[in-house]
């Protein structure tokens, strides 16, 4: 196979309005597809992609009337989209171009010229993810070379198969050696399931070359007059490397112009069945008339593809000829198929509608819907129609089990001029009812029940179960192909993409568009709208969350500020706690208050080690024992005890310092020097008045002799409401038999931790020990533990 070129046509993603291309006249407003001959049709997942025919347009005047038919030739090479999600009418004031979007072929919006040219007819075989056209005619022009003889276009939709780098569009592809291009009127099938295509008989050059469409009787050599025998296939199991392959068909299968190829999920890989099409067509010939010879022949030959179908096992690549029975539509060309089976696989009926005899252009068109149920290959008329509204040359697709969309084609050409389809460009077939319907609606589907029409003589009822599993005692019929019928396909490889989300369109029966060649796409891209929802429901959403977290915030810390009281007269611990070991600054750890009841020796600087420490809440309540006995720390000072109450309430403006056991809620002080007779030994704070202060008539009436110096206003405080609460002050007297609580002081030039639990004495990251060097004694570097406890010295 020739390597693949790898040509993605810029631009071709472009999204334009459905509507005429070219050929607008003074003083049109707007345009409606009128019909449209020998589209090509294939299904991708939830859209439907049709290239190529000649659609010819209905141009509305600005004074209501309308203008004669206009086919634009379509330069850009659209391709048209209608997506299943997409609802729609299909009364005569829907103006259905309004439901279609466009891809163009041409690179950047251009022409479409030799890389993407309007072919008239031929085949698009696809599968889940990409698409490939095949065959087809192309008129004779000037303006641009053809492409080469063996050139495909290939669109890929999505990628699969092996990790590749990916661009959605066209590629132009070559067909192998052997193999080309020229041969149209062909039946073209999709198998997705199985990354399979196929495309069955047609018409090509008595010269096997070029052919085109009309070439006129100067190019006679050029028309494609002459059936094909062959079987095209497609396998796209591997993106970017199709394989091709042409076989010939058996003598026993003639081939035929125009027939219709379904497949038919039994057997390993399905079956083909190949349905009417007809041998020397009148539009295929020049002058578009068959002589006496060719009519005689055809009327002979061409019933028979309806009366004897050709089956095709794709495993065994294997054919068979099946006679069927019941009657039949007769002679019929260019209709087209959908298959819906019973949900238990007893019954596959093919739905065929419309077409002609391919004899006769002028004459009437079907609008009959037949169905051929397999395996019984049995013919059965569900509904008949009128030929006024009739069509050929037309394609079909099943949005849903129950559906079918007739899209494109063209009426009779009986009368002096054309005219439009009858209804509307799309026509909508309910598999179920059996009924023309006016409404698609995305949201209003079912699952295939065989109709009683079908299952009342194939027997069985709507969901299967059909009696009739082989042909009629009396009509011929292959035991082996029967078989293939009883061996159940592998269902799991078919993929479902419906149902579909349901989208808006545009409702106005006949809008206004400008008179311009090629409408411009717009500026605001389709996407934009979501990705706009989606990034401002993402902001709300974290504004929301944040705002909750402040909230929380804000809650947990009026909950956890300053301890008060409760109606009890306590408060809770854990949350004191949590208040008092982050409301102390980093830098600022106050000396511990401690006092030993029994202490074992005088608490001074030659003390290597702190009394033990119980942790107070800050502003709570406290109870201790009355002491018995007086310290030992007034052993010979001349202090007397003082007698504290064993409770206070929290003054305003800031935590206060109990002087009970272990109290942490006093703040840092600096402590110099003692004055008098104190100043030897730092480890002692007297708050009471020294004997030597002056009495409450001197000039320093009402200073406190501490003791202390450089105290910060803080501890001036603290020490103030210690002083208060005990009633210790110059107008009162320290009592004779009260007991003061030393202060222990940091060690001098002690570096400071941002809490307790970070305070790493001796730098070893140890508790208990006051020093680094081992000594026991603090070094000028640390401060004495606060986690110190030598119960046992």
């Amino acid at each position: 196979m020739a390597s693949l070129i790898s040509l993605l046509i810029a631009g071709s993603l472009a999204r334009l309005g459905a509507a005429q291309q070219a050929g607008w006249v003074t003083g049109q407003v707007n345009t409606t597809m009128c019909q449209w001959p020998g589209p090509r049709a294939a299904v991708i997942r939830d859209t439907v992609y049709i290239d190529g025919g000649y659609l010819w347009w209905n141009p509305g005047m600005s004074d209501g009337t309308y203008g004669p038919l206009i086919q634009d030739g379509n330069p850009l090479g659209i391709v048209y989209l209608l997506n299943f999600s997409t609802p729609f009418n299909t009364t005569p004031s829907f103006n259905l171009t309004t439901v279609f979007e466009t891809k163009s072929k041409g690179a950047g919006g251009s022409e479409a010229n030799n890389i993407g040219p309007l072919y008239y007819d031929g085949g698009m075989l696809a599968n889940d993810y990409e698409w490939f056209t095949y065959g087809g005619l192309l008129s004779i022009t000037d303006a641009y070379p053809p492409p080469p003889d063996n050139a495909v276009a290939e669109y890929q939709a999505y990628a699969y198969g092996p990790p590749k780098q990916f661009g959605e569009g066209y590629v132009l592809e070559y067909l192998p050696s052997g193999m080309t291009r020229y041969v149209t009127d062909g039946g073209a099938v999709s198998v997705p399931s199985e990354n399979l295509g196929f495309y069955f008989g047609g018409l090509r050059s008595s010269t096997f070359g070029e052919i085109y469409y009309d070439p006129g009787e100067a190019n006679i050599t050029l028309n494609a007059d002459t059936l094909s025998e062959t079987l095209i296939e497609l396998d796209m199991s591997i993106q970017t490397k199709p394989v091709w392959n042409n076989d010939t068909l058996p003598s026993f299968v003639p081939g035929r112009a125009n027939a219709e190829v379904v497949w038919i999920p039994v057997s390993k890989q399905g079956l083909l069945v190949a349905i009417g099409g007809v041998i020397f067509p009148a539009y295929a010939n020049v002058n578009q008339t068959d002589n006496e010879a060719q009519t005689a022949q055809s009327q002979e030959q061409s019933p028979k593809f309806m009366s004897t179908v050709a089956v095709y096992d794709i495993a065994t690549g294997v054919w068979y000829e099946q006679d069927t029975w019941g009657g039949g539509p007769g002679q019929t060309t260019l209709g087209c198929t959908v298959v819906a089976s019973a949900e238990d696989g007893s019954s596959h009926n093919i739905y065929w509608y419309g077409g002609f005899d391919g004899l006769d252009q002028t004459g009437a068109y079907s609008d009959d819907v037949w169905v051929l149920s397999v395996p019984s290959f049995m013919w059965i008329k569900v509904s008949s129609g009128t030929p006024s509204h009739g069509r050929a040359g037309h394609k079909c697709v099943k949005p849903y089990p129950d559906q079918m969309f007739v899209i494109g084609g063209y009426p009779s050409l009986a009368g002096e001029s054309l005219s439009c389809l009858e209804g509307n460009i799309i026509q909508i077939f309910n598999l179920n009812t059996l009924d023309w319907v006016e409404t698609y609606d995305p949201n209003v589907w079912s699952n295939y029940s065989v109709p009683a029409m079908i299952y009342e003589k194939i027997g069985g009822t709507g969901t299967g179960s059909a009696t009739m599993t082989a042909p009629s005692p009396g009509v011929s019929s292959n035991a082996t192909l029967n078989g293939l019928f009883l061996q159940p396909y592998n269902m799991s490889k078919i993929t479902t993409w419906y149902p579909y989300q349901a989208s808006g369109t545009s409702a106005t029966p006949r809008p206004t568009l400008p008179p311009s060649a090629v409408p411009k796409p717009s500026s605001t891209p389709s996407f934009l709208a979501p990705v706009l929802g989606v990034i401002l429901g993402l902001v709300f959403i974290t504004c929301l969350v944040v705002a909750v977290m402040l909230y929380r915030r804000r809650k947990y810390l009026s909950m956890n500020g300053p301890a008060t009281r409760s109606d009890n007269g306590t408060v809770d611990p854990q949350r004191s706690m949590l208040d008092w070991l982050w409301r102390i600054p980093p830098d600022a750890k106050a000396p511990t208050v401690t006092t030993d009841e029994t202490p074992n020796s005088p608490y001074d600087e030659d003390n290597p080690y702190m009394p033990p420490a119980a942790a107070e809440i800050g502003g709570g309540q406290v109870y201790e024992m009355m002491d018995t006995s007086g310290p030992q720390e007034l052993h010979d000072t001349g202090f007397i005890p003082v007698a504290f109450p064993t409770s206070r309430s929290t003054p305003a403006g800031g935590l206060t310092s109990s002087p009970s056991v272990a109290s942490h809620t006093s703040t840092t002080s600096t402590i110099s020097h003692m004055t008098g007779r104190h100043s030897s030994n730092p480890a002692v704070s007297p708050v009471a008045r020294s004997p030597d202060a002056p009495s409450p008539n001197s000039p320093e009436k009402g200073r406190i002799v501490s003791g202390i110096s450089n105290l910060s206003e803080t501890d001036r405080g603290h020490l103030r409401g210690i002083s208060e609460t005990s009633g210790v002050s110059v107008e009162n007297p320290v009592p004779a038999d009260t007991a003061i609580s030393p202060v222990s002081p940091p060690a001098a030039g002690g570096a400071e931790g941002r809490d307790y639990i970070n305070a790493r004495p001796g730098g070893e990251g140890t508790f208990g020990e006051l020093g680094g060097n081992g000594s026991g004694s603090p070094t000028a570097t640390n401060r004495r533990s606060n986690f110190s406890e030598e119960l046992d010295r």
